[in-house]
């Protein structure tokens, strides 16, 4: 963390979504929270967006009190920070900066994922625009959207990547790779049909096991008669690093089209473990050949020949291990927490 993070006291009131359900965004929004909370000189207030949007007559009333809420915490505060992700910011996004200006304080735009307001329907990306136009600071998850962001006229804008905290100790190398894991959305979009494929076609003693929330196009039955490929059920972020040392390598066929950093690699990188990944939209950026493979999307083939790569070479798989633990501290919860303040203490000192 630079020394601006330590000049002097400030309040940040975070807008963000919390769990219910447990996802990327409701992971890393409270976690950067609790973070900014154990810094020294640093106040937070949380204002809780999920479960207002898409409720019908409801989400009319619930609107206004959150506008309400935000300007009010806006009033008492030195910084407004909005967390959200492309397709709320035409909504939240516009609500949230006419708060800020209305309270006279700066207004911090953090945006999940790697998808763009301008895949959105033309009035709503004017909107979006409008909002991040008008923030003093807009934050994206890769450094392709932040480019993107840049050519369309938007000045204030800076990276700011998923983060995840982690032991600094390093783990226990692991001699050969046998067992591998996928973390996150259990849906076709995210590569689970091409992992459920490669079953029966790995040494026989190899195993994959699948966690998280199955989608609607994925159900339990789709792995019954599976030797090799076994769905876990749900993980709570508490239980993700003892699931991972008991891996040896994350498996992310993904062709899901709002894919950003996604929480899981951060995770493994903590851990150790490498990464067989899609060469998708930004993915690369994240994984390459030092830290992982990256095979084609939608090539079950592919997946299954890296996969073999990793547990019949073990030279190979030593090396990715040692790149992806040398990965990990790019992306420290603690010195991103500390860099968003930083961030923050310019936007208000610029205010």
């Amino acid at each position: 963390m630079s020394g601006a993070g330590q000049d002097r006291p400030i309040k940040i009131v975070g807008v963000g979504p919390l769990p219910p359900p447990v996802g990327g965004t409701t992971v890393s929004f409270p976690q950067l929270q609790e973070a900014l909370a154990e810094l020294p000189g640093v106040s937070v207030e949380t204002i809780n967006t999920n479960g207002i949007r898409g409720r019908g007559v409801v989400s009319l009333v619930l609107f206004p009190w959150m506008l309400f809420r935000i300007f009010a915490a806006a009033r008492r505060s030195d910084v407004i920070a909005l967390h959200c992700s492309s397709t709320a910011l035409h909504i939240v996004g516009i609500l949230a900066v006419l708060c800020a200006r209305l309270a006279r304080r700066p207004i911090v735009i953090r945006k999940f994922g790697g998808s763009d307001y301008t895949d959105l329907a033309s009035w709503k990306q004017r909107l979006a625009h409008f909002a991040v136009s008008h923030a003093d600071l807009y934050l994206l998850q890769t450094k392709n959207l932040m480019a993107r962001a840049r050519a369309r006229g938007i000045e204030r804008v800076a990276w700011f990547p998923t983060s995840r905290p982690f032991d600094p100790s390093a783990p226990p190398a692991k001699p050969q790779c046998r067992r591998f894991v996928f973390l996150g959305a259990v849906e076709e979009a995210k590569g689970i049909r091409l992992i459920i494929a490669s079953d029966g076609r790995l040494g026989e003693d190899v195993v994959v096991d699948v966690y998280g929330v199955l989608g609607r196009d994925i159900s339990a039955r789709d792995f019954e008669g599976c030797r090799q490929v076994f769905y876990r059920g749900i993980l709570f972020p508490e239980q993700v690093p003892a699931v991972l040392a008991d891996h040896d390598a994350l498996l992310l066929p993904t062709f899901y089209s709002g894919e950003g950093y996604p929480g899981a690699i951060i995770e493994a990188y903590a851990a150790g473990l490498p990464v067989i990944c899609t060469r998708w939209m930004d993915l690369p950026e994240l994984v390459d050949e030092s830290s992982g493979i990256l095979i084609e999307p939608r090539s079950a083939a592919a997946l299954v020949e890296a996969m073999r790569r990793l547990t019949e070479d073990d030279a190979e798989y030593a090396r990715v291990c040692a790149g992806a633990l040398a990965r990990r501290g790019e992306f420290s919860l603690c010195h991103w927490a500390g860099r968003f303040v930083d961030y923050c203490r310019e936007a208000a000192h610029a205010g």
